[in-house]
């Protein structure tokens, strides 16, 4: 797999792109952690009831520090050293339906993919529960090729196993994402923000015309993470992959999921045009198709980017503003335009 340069500078860092008659050079900024809700701060009658589920004591939580969303997140560990993962979030907090719209979706997917089970759900003293089995593992690191090739295999896998989609009643990627994902639209009518990527700005009205055509390739009847990044991924110690987070699922076509995915790919010093030329839910699809999808996700990151920090998750923004130049610099390096 082709490598980038790529290079550490005093927490942000530095992405280059060959290129052929221009500075391809981005700055890329690492992002910060959400502030979760911890498991003691849950009232006791809902702790009680998620132990009394479990049959056992919680004799301690360990709080998972990844992630933008600051609802709680731990590990649980009982008396008898088994261990489980909870997320809990109020019931009027925002966050809430995209939990319950997880835990609803994540309900027998372990029999389909590798994506860990749900144990149970509960409600109590307004707040929502949805406990998972534990999986012993990390995020994978996607600059490592023994891990990146595993990602890219559960993602064949995914493609596979979930296509028609297991899922009733979830939107379609174009009607869910389709009004979402036009960006560049805004800018070219609005005006276009002082700081924009000057590249961006000579291009804004093709951008605007390029940011909705993979519209036109997204039909599908596979089921759609729609949110792999690293952090919604988690590689166990014999080197197996698994998927988290089914907050945002829709069924759309299956190449949506590494489109989405690669940008991280290009994050993380790899180029990933190779891959998607090779990859089984790529390899056939008109590389057009991959430059639209990027470029409205690159619109889309550059208007989140601006937007006020959420005040429990300082750190979106940072991740979004890293995800919107990695993806502008990885277009501008596919279209050649000058």
């Amino acid at each position: 797999m082709t490598r980038l340069g790529y290079a550490a500078l005093d927490g942000a860092a530095t992405l280059r792109w060959a290129g052929e008659g221009s500075d391809n050079t981005r700055v890329v900024v690492f992002e910060g952690v959400a502030r979760r809700d911890e498991w003691p701060e849950l009232p006791e009658p809902v702790r009680e009831a998620v132990a009394d589920r479990l049959g056992g004591t919680v004799v301690s939580a360990v709080n998972q520090r990844g992630g933008y969303s600051h609802g709680m997140a731990a590990v649980l560990t009982l008396a008898d050293g088994s261990r489980v993962f909870a997320k809990a979030v109020r019931d009027s907090d925002g966050l809430a339906r995209a939990y319950r719209v997880e835990a609803t979706a994540a309900q027998g997917l372990s029999e389909l993919v590798s994506t860990p089970a749900v144990l149970f759900t509960l409600g109590s003293d307004g707040w929502f529960v949805v406990v998972f089995e534990f999986v012993d593992g990390r995020h994978p690191d996607l600059s490592r090729p023994d891990e990146l090739r595993a990602v890219l295999a559960l993602l064949a896998r995914m493609a596979e196993a979930l296509t028609p989609s297991p899922l009733a009643g979830i939107p379609t990627v174009a009607g869910k994402f389709g009004p979402i994902l036009r960006s560049w639209t805004r800018f070219a009518e609005q005006g276009a923000p002082p700081d924009l990527n000057p590249w961006a700005v000579r291009h804004l009205e093709r951008l605007a015309d390029l940011e909705t055509r993979w519209l036109d390739r997204s039909g599908g009847d596979t089921l759609l993470h729609t949110d792999l990044r690293p952090d919604n991924l988690l590689i166990d110690t014999g080197g197996s992959v698994s998927v988290v987070d089914w907050a945002w699922p829709c069924h759309g076509a299956a190449w949506l999921d590494l489109a989405a995915l690669a940008p991280a790919i290009a994050s993380a010093g790899v180029d990933p045009d190779p891959i998607l030329a090779e990859h089984p839910v790529t390899a056939d699809l008109d590389p057009a198709a991959i430059d639209s999808f990027l470029c409205a996700l690159a619109g889309y990151w550059s208007v989140q980017s601006r937007q006020s920090p959420p005040p429990r998750s300082p750190g979106l923004r940072l991740y979004q503003a890293r995800a919107a130049q990695t993806s502008l610099s990885w277009l501008e390096f596919r279209t050649r335009w000058p």
